[in-house]
């Protein structure tokens, strides 16, 4: 611990990394501490959780059924969501619950891991960019939420159910194992959280001269594209009302992503003058 006392500019590359070292124990400690919070209480996370969109009491199906409903929109209500899930092996449920805990912990653990980034690199920077980098993880934060929110309350639903539905033959019945079940899940919440640090994502490779305002602008007809691809895929229902719902966030994130280069080339060429 001595060495991490040490003035940070006099730090050798040993030093450095025993500096790493503890900021990476005390993530690892905060994850393990989340986590066992979400053991207390295997029920909550199973059956209000993650089994959730399994049911069609599902909040979400129950809004978008309410605006089928209203604007006389077909393909929007869920009444029965036939399938099974079920265990390979004798220890899967053991395995499951620890595995669920981890991915639980390190969502609500998220802050103070950047927070943590943030204490690491900050003998580094100037004083100008400790201040931006405070905004930055700030900003992270709350788009990684927004992202998790997003994929957990409408991608993943509408992903795993149509996977869960779509039938080859009247003979085939539809049983799958949880495993796959929370795979698609997991990685659909995880991905979208991470998908929505593209605007923080474009920030750093702009500030490194890496990425351009108008490269972005000239592929922005390829990105509206990709958009409704991704969307297409998630709503396979194909109706124009959920197309937009799940298209338009992401390219609202590639819109967002320009500004943010844009206003980072600005402050470049005033730091030039």
């Amino acid at each position: 611990m001595a060495a991490i006392k040490k003035n940070k500019d006099e730090m050798s590359f040993m030093d450095h990394l025993e500096d790493l070292r503890w900021h990476l124990v005390r993530i690892v400690a905060v994850i393990i501490l989340f986590s066992i919070v979400f053991l207390i209480y295997p029920d909550f996370i199973f059956d209000k959780i993650i089994l959730a969109p399994k049911n069609p009491d599902f909040v979400t199906y129950k809004i978008f059924c309410d605006i089928g409903e209203r604007f006389n929109i077909g393909g929007l209500c869920y009444t029965q969501l036939d399938y099974e899930l079920f265990y390979l092996n004798l220890s899967s449920g053991f395995l499951f619950y620890i595995k669920i805990a981890f991915m639980a912990g390190f969502i609500f653990a998220f802050p103070y891991i950047l927070w943590e980034i943030w204490r690491f690199v900050k003998p580094a920077l100037h004083d100008n960019e400790k201040s931006n980098l405070g905004g930055v993880i700030i900003i992270s934060t709350l788009l990684f939420y927004v992202g998790v929110f997003f994929g957990y309350f409408l991608m993943a639903p509408f992903s795993i159910n149509f996977l869960a539905t779509f039938s080859l033959s009247d003979q085939i019945e539809n049983q799958f194992t949880f495993d796959s079940y929370l795979g698609i899940l997991t990685g659909m919440v995880l991905w979208t959280g991470v998908i929505f640090e593209i605007p923080m994502v474009a920030y750093f490779l702009a500030k490194l001269g890496l990425l351009g305002r108008e490269f972005l602008a000239n592929n922005r007809k390829y990105a509206f594209i990709v958009s409704l691809v991704l969307a297409a895929i998630i709503t396979p229902s194909g109706d124009a009302f959920s197309l937009f719902l799940v298209a338009m966030p992401l390219w609202i994130l590639y819109e967002v992503s320009i500004v943010v280069v844009m206003v980072v080339e600005k402050r470049k060429l005033k730091q030039v003058d």
